[in-house]
């Protein structure tokens, strides 16, 4: 984090007097517009399956969904010109490419499909955004964003991630602390489909956004966030993150996430919710063993916008995120590298629930499993290549989820090419 920028009457005094020198100070401190550009190619290759395994499928009578595709993502940041305000831009390139899919199977999320069409057979599109570095510690950014934080956050769990348009600015001048505002316009979904106005394509037009995270120390930092989403709701969230070593090789963390729902809707649909998380994880060398518990309150479950979930049990399917609903989490790790085989990961987890209101004066719950196993080649011409296998089994009644009993797989095949 940057240093915060001092400045007596007479310093400042003498920096409006010379601005050249303060241009050129600056010059030399910023890496360059060419010099301080990056890209990067990268390849995604995925095999989606879930099979409905209720009696006569699920909600649409589908029994199943299983697609493939590959992706690419073209993703170019620009330096900064020199001086005490740097421009730069930046570009972000997408194509999908179907490889597999009928109308019958079609609906995975990794293509513009849906059950009853297949789609096209390639999808694409490009999009910008120009951006100002001030002092080299305040960015000011308009145009496409992939937002990463507790109230707005893109979602990457498909083929290609999905994306925001907007403005933003953030701020890193006081040390250890890191502050960030902006309004979202319109998002474009991860299947390929067109940019649309509003979180869920209706005529509500934005989502603005405030907040931060604080380091108190190397092993303590907490984020605090708020937001507003126009015609659905006002949120805001506190987060805590303290980590510290038991003995040696061995240590504990702990995160603590709340988020307050306040329904904003004319529609009368309800938002009203409170939603908290805690997890505890035991690092023991190449081992991690994880406890979590989530609860829901407030008049209705707790809904969000593609990745802005930042909670213990929002896993591979589930959320747990129903009207009054309580879940818990047991989780295991592990990294080969302790048994002489780096590059591969081993992660498995069981959450249970219960008391989600379903239905006036019905409670229920569900539990989902995952297994998690990644290997990235280590040497060779294969030398990067991530393959990934995931897998998660959910038992549920109808009540929860129009989809029912589920049976998932994912296989994955990812490849990233320095190109700048």
């Amino acid at each position: 984090m940057k240093k915060v920028i001092q400045w007596s009457s007479i310093a400042l005094a003498v920096a409006v007097g010379n601005g050249v020198l303060v241009s050129n100070v600056y010059a030399q401190q910023a890496e360059g517009f060419i010099e301080g550009s990056s890209a990067t190619l990268s390849n995604r290759t995925m095999n989606f399956n879930r099979d409905f395994r209720s009696s006569g499928g699920n909600a649409a009578g589908q029994s199943k969904r299983d697609e493939t595709a590959t992706g690419f993502v073209l993703n170019f940041e620009s330096g900064y010109s020199r001086g005490p305000v740097g421009l730069g831009f930046d570009t972000i390139a997408m194509l999908g490419i179907k490889l597999d899919s009928t109308s019958d199977n079609a609906g995975t999320g990794i293509l513009p499909s849906s059950f009853g069409d297949s789609g096209p057979s390639n999808y694409s599109e490009i999009r910008g955004a120009v951006k100002a570095n001030i002092l080299e510690d305040t960015v000011l950014r308009y145009g496409v964003h992939l937002p990463e934080n507790p109230v707005i956050a893109y979602d990457d769990a498909r083929l290609l991630p999905n994306h925001y348009s907007g403005y933003s600015v953030t701020n890193s001048s006081i040390d250890n602390l890191f502050v960030e505002a902006g309004r979202m316009n319109k998002r474009g979904d991860m299947d390929g489909t067109a940019e649309v106005k509003g979180p869920f394509g209706g005529d509500n037009d934005k989502v603005v956004y405030l907040g931060g995270t604080y380091e108190f120390a190397e092993n303590l930092s907490t984020s605090l966030y708020t937001s507003k989403a126009d015609q659905l709701w006002k949120r805001h969230f506190a987060g805590l993150t303290h980590s510290f070593d038991l003995a040696e090789g061995l240590s504990l963390t702990t995160d603590l996430a709340h988020y307050h729902t306040s329904d904003d809707s004319p529609t009368g649909q309800e938002f009203g919710n409170k939603a908290t998380s805690i997890g505890a994880t035991l690092g023991a060398g190449h081992h991690g063993f994880t406890l979590a518990a989530q609860r829901m309150s407030g008049d209705a479950g707790f809904e969000y916008l593609d990745g802005a979930i930042f909670l213990a049990n929002s896993v591979q399917y589930a959320d747990f995120n129903a009207k009054d609903e309580r879940s818990y989490q047991a989780r295991y790790d592990y990294d080969f590298a302790g048994l002489g085989i780096p590059g591969l990961t081993f992660m498995t987890r069981y959450i249970t629930s219960d008391n989600a209101d379903v239905a006036p004066g019905v409670r229920d719950g569900r539990w989902e499993r995952d297994t998690n196993i990644s290997y990235t080649m280590q040497n060779g011409m294969l030398e990067g290549v991530n393959l990934l296998w995931r897998n998660a089994t959910i038992r549920q009644d109808v009540g929860l989820d129009d989809n029912g009993d589920i049976d998932e797989n994912r296989l994955i095949v990812s490849y990233t090419w320095d190109l700048l």
